[in-house]
């Protein structure tokens, strides 16, 4: 405690800190502390196969049942050991298809859920039903071959009840067999499955509709442009001096993520913008949207710049919800700012190829005026960074990526998805993960990276940028 104190007091010599020069101060149930920048330290986990087996038993036949008797045509392509309560997760995989299975260690099913990558379909059980469309219909007009599939899982069990119901997905078949409700194509394959205490037969009213009645009245203050040009140029010193924060993975923890809103917004010298690295809600919907990040953010009108992360893309992996927000440019944009360029890059979503996005930061980091610092922001961290790789971009678009980072001597890329502060230096390019906004944390990074955070970002008058570290302790 005296040797962060000690660096405190001597951080407030020279740069204005957020802290004053008190060196910590409570907020709601987290001492908040200002350290330095940088955190080297990485202890690489194992693969996660690697650690699976060697900590976990296989699942058992009992378990991979699920999968042969649901989807015969797939192959179990990943396992993982959550808790004996919550069991197994069973992936197979057919095609663009892939079915997911929630299984307890005795063969229990908890749920099944469906996504087919080709066309951008997920069905999970709880968020499929069309409000007003559930009708009752007697077992003999189930589908047979989705009769057939359950007696064979649940030989002693009987259905209870069966509906049919417009569904996000098209037209499905309900059927509720021992407290759970399996949905079923007109063809009888089952797609999704949940127990009725976790919801299974809840309804979601259409997209559009839940966009225009939770999120139209935000668009134009969380527009991306909008924000941008609310900004202006330049900053409002009469030396160019600023200041900026960057933060990311701020979803799963409204307290915390709240807790790092208002801290910033008390900050002097108030920052002039935020650079958020990604997943700022946890699927993407339109009430997380609404009900986690709107609601923060109310308190502030500090302009937020969000690089896209994997959690935000939404319920059919095209960023609809995020879009509608955000604005239709605000996948891939950039910010011209105190005689520097911010770019922000999608690399988690489908909208458009990889090799598109890449050609587009080519171009504009080819395009940036002369004198520029250029500065990178995207979620996923490159696969070539060695111990960022566990959790990473694959492997050839990290290649392109950093070759271009490189190549156009990039001052900085600031990147999310691994969920703790960690950086690095890579063929003459410093790279900053901060991933501590909220999301369960990461634990192989030490003391200074463990810890939810953010990194204060100090423009000086020649264009250089101190950095700070605000790291939240309970």
């Amino acid at each position: 405690m005296l040797k962060r104190l000690l660096i405190v007091l001597a951080l407030c010599g020279g740069i204005i800190g957020p802290l004053g020069c008190q060196g910590s101060e409570i907020i709601r149930r987290w001492r908040v502390e200002i350290g330095p920048a940088g955190n080297e330290f990485c202890e690489v986990p194992k693969p996660k196969a690697e650690k699976a087996e060697e900590e976990t038993p296989p699942p058992s036949e009992v378990v991979l049942r699920w999968a042969k008797i649901i989807a015969p045509g797939a192959k179990v392509t990943e396992w993982k050991f959550k808790s004996d309560r919550y069991g197994y997760r069973i992936y197979a995989q057919v095609n663009q298809e892939e079915y997911r299975f929630a299984v307890t260690p005795k063969g229990r099913l908890l749920a099944l859920e469906y996504e087919n990558r080709a066309t951008n379909v997920k069905e999970q059980a709880g968020e499929l039903i069309l409000p007003g469309t559930k009708k009752s219909i007697a077992e003999s007009r189930v589908p047979k071959a989705a009769l057939k599939t359950l007696a064979e899982a649940m030989p002693n069990a009987r259905v209870s009840q069966a509906w049919t119901a417009q569904t996000t997905a098209g037209l499905r078949y309900v059927i509720v067999i021992d407290k759970m409700a399996f949905y079923a194509r007109p063809d009888g394959q089952i797609q999704a499955a949940r127990l009725l205490s976790e919801g299974a037969l809840d309804e979601v009213k259409p997209a559009d509709k839940q966009l225009e009645e939770l999120l139209g009245q935000y668009r134009e203050r969380f527009n991306f442009e909008n924000q941008i040009n609310r900004l202006g140029n330049g900053p409002r010193s009469a030396n160019g001096s600023f200041r900026y924060v960057v933060m990311g993975d701020s979803r799963s923890q409204w307290e915390m993520w709240s807790s790092i809103v208002k801290h910033i917004a008390s900050l002097e010298p108030k920052p002039d913008f935020v650079i958020n690295s990604g997943d700022v809600v946890s699927r993407g919907y339109a009430k997380e949207y609404y009900q986690y990040y709107i609601r923060a953010m109310l308190q502030t009108d500090i302009p937020y710049l969000v690089a896209i992360g994997n959690h935000d893309v939404g319920a059919d992996g095209m960023a609809k919800e995020y879009r509608y927000l955000f604005g239709e440019k605000a996948l891939n944009y950039y910010l011209d700012y105190g005689n520097a360029r911010y770019i922000f890059i999608d690399n988690v979503t489908r909208v458009q190829p990889y090799e598109q996005t890449l050609d587009w930061l080519d171009k504009t980091l080819a395009d940036t005026p002369n004198g520029y610092r250029k500065y990178v922001c995207a979620h996923r961290p490159p696969k070539n960074i060695e111990k960022w790789a566990y959790h990473a971009w694959d492997d050839s678009n990290s290649r392109t990526f950093t070759d271009l980072m490189t190549k156009y001597k990039v001052d900085e890329v600031y990147l999310g998805h691994i969920h703790a502060y960690s950086t690095a230096r890579y063929n003459g390019v410093n790279y900053t993960i901060s991933g501590g906004g909220g999301a369960p944390l990461h634990y192989y990074y030490g003391p200074l990276g463990n810890i939810h955070h953010y990194v204060i970002c100090d423009v000086m008058p020649d264009g250089t940028v101190k950095q700070q570290v605000v790291r939240f302790y309970k």
